[in-house]
């Protein structure tokens, strides 16, 4: 979640996403520790693991209808995340 403690990414959003993506493959307010190879810093509002290039693309059009913030991680090495996410 981002610092004021609220989820950006709306309930229809994540529904978008869902057709596109498995939900075991979405965590909402997902620890980015677990996630890095120096294990700090906070949660994602959302975190998704696309399983192939065509998901990727659909998912970051999703992304971009709804002006949400996107970073793609890869393996997470050598990756700093800031505390609140």
């Amino acid at each position: 979640m981002n610092k004021n403690n609220v989820n950006i990414v709306s309930e229809d959003c994540i529904k978008q996403i869902e057709k596109i993506i498995d939900k075991n493959f979405i965590k909402i307010d997902e620890p980015m520790p677990k996630h890095t190879s120096f294990k700090v810093g906070g949660n994602a509002d959302v975190y998704i693991i696309a399983q192939n290039k065509e998901k990727l693309v659909e998912v970051l059009k999703i992304a971009k209808e709804y002006n949400l913030p996107i970073t793609i991680v890869g393996n997470g090495t050598n990756l700093l995340v800031k505390d609140n996410g």
